[in-house]
């Protein structure tokens, strides 16, 4: 019997930095050109708001501050991306809390957000998400990765990374390569980590494998929040 310790994979800062800068100058963009007169100069505004809901003293949100900075800044420098308009990004820190991610999303769209990016977990992101739905305004994450987070249940919640699915078929495999019939999985107790335990027993199923114990992580980190938060 092996051992298997389920946990949130730590994020490339690298990685991390490109996909907010591919976020934020896709997102102006795209809102532009959905409006009727996008490509009369004399139609578009002077200024755009973007949002951003992080746990700001984290590993991600360490690592997406600076990222989304030099992001606006690269497009607001070149003339040729969006003329005639200068895009404002608004950060938010979430705190890893549902419930203060909820207040800030609302403090968020009173600025006239066009879009937000984040948040980086899976468990704020469902909060947010029905929060989004009701006022129409995009949410792109690129950290929140729970399979439930789905297009029929959240039409304005964007997933720009792969969600936990494919992760956890990945783990499947690794199983049948070594040939182990029987695994003890380790986990997050949280929807995220609980989701992805399961789809992770479905895939081993398919491989004649199984889980034969599934324990809950005793582990926090330096603070009493969700490791989930910090780190996926």
């Amino acid at each position: 019997m092996e051992v298997l310790l389920i946990n949130r994979p730590t994020h490339v800062c690298k990685t991390r930095a490109l996909l907010a800068l591919i976020l934020l100058m896709w997102v102006p963009m795209e809102v532009m050109a959905g409006t009727e007169n996008a490509t009369h100069l004399s139609t578009r505004p002077s200024s755009l708001n973007i949002g951003a809901l992080f746990t700001l003293n984290s590993v991600i949100g360490r690592a997406a501050k600076p990222a989304i900075y030099a992001a606006i800044d690269d497009v607001n420098s070149d003339p040729s991306i969006l003329p005639g308009t200068k895009l404002n990004v608004i950060l938010h820190d979430t705190n890893c809390s549902g419930f203060l991610g909820t207040v800030e999303a609302f403090q968020l769209i009173e600025n006239d957000v066009v879009a937000a990016i984040g948040p980086q977990s899976s468990g704020i992101a469902h909060v947010i998400s029905h929060v989004v739905n009701e006022l129409h305004v995009p949410l792109l994450s690129f950290a929140a990765t729970d399979p439930s987070l789905a297009a029929l249940q959240y039409p304005y919640f964007v997933r720009t990374t792969q969600s936990d699915h494919f992760q956890m078929y990945a783990v499947a495999d690794v199983v049948e390569y070594f040939r182990w019939r029987e695994v003890i999985a380790i986990f997050v107790d949280d929807d995220c980590g609980r989701n992805g335990i399961s789809i992770l027993g479905d895939a081993l199923a398919k491989k004649r494998s199984k889980i034969s114990t599934r324990l809950p992580s005793l582990l926090e980190p330096p603070t009493t929040q969700s490791m989930s938060c910090w780190w996926e």
